[in-house]
């Protein structure tokens, strides 16, 4: 297990196990909260923005610089360099990102039955908080997934996600390369 720029041993652990527990905790929370809706669906809602607080605070964290075009380590063709710098989250820490991608995935999943159930059982904020939070679940996910979110836009006649798309797999070539000799 390698850890990433700036992280601990420790932290790589921990991410390395997060999906899974994460994905499990959140979908215990909410099916809590569907059974118990007044005390547990504010619990579950607590944890839904403590985390996206947190993702977003380790999205946040990461430099808004433009991603250098042919310079060493990487020498990114101008498509490759663009799709770096436009996910820069994926591709500085992709086993977190693959991760939180699983735990959002969980959220989005029993928000969208969540919110229909306290709506029925009347308990209306917590319905709309969590109805709500699918919008910000759809913009993390499309920044933890790029291949997913390209692929639907080039379905849809986009020549840019296409050219993004199709300089993925190059990107990840020459980081896998250039972090091998590196280390």
């Amino acid at each position: 297990m390698v850890a990433q720029r700036g992280e601990s041993l420790l932290t790589a652990r921990i991410v390395a196990r997060m999906g899974g527990y994460g994905s499990v905790g959140i979908l215990l929370l909410a099916g809590w909260a569907a059974l118990t809706p007044e005390p547990m669906s504010w619990l579950y809602v607590a944890a839904v923005i403590a985390f996206e607080v947190w993702l977003a605070r380790r999205m946040a964290a990461l430099p808004r610089s433009a991603v250098p075009e042919g310079e060493p380590p990487y020498h990114f063709s101008a498509d490759e360099a663009q799709l770096v710098g436009r996910y820069r989250f994926y591709f500085t820490y992709p086993a977190l990102a693959r991760e939180s991608a699983s735990v959002l995935a969980a959220i989005g999943l029993s928000a969208l039955v969540l919110a229909f159930w306290l709506l029925y059982k009347q308990a209306f904020v917590q319905a709309v908080l969590a109805g709500m939070n699918l919008l910000a679940v759809a913009r993390f996910t499309r920044l933890l997934s790029p291949q997913m979110a390209l692929r639907i836009t080039a379905s849809r006649g986009d020549r840019a996600a296409l050219r993004l798309l199709e300089a993925h797999g190059p990107a990840w070539a020459k980081i896998r390369a250039a972090n091998q000799t590196g280390s």
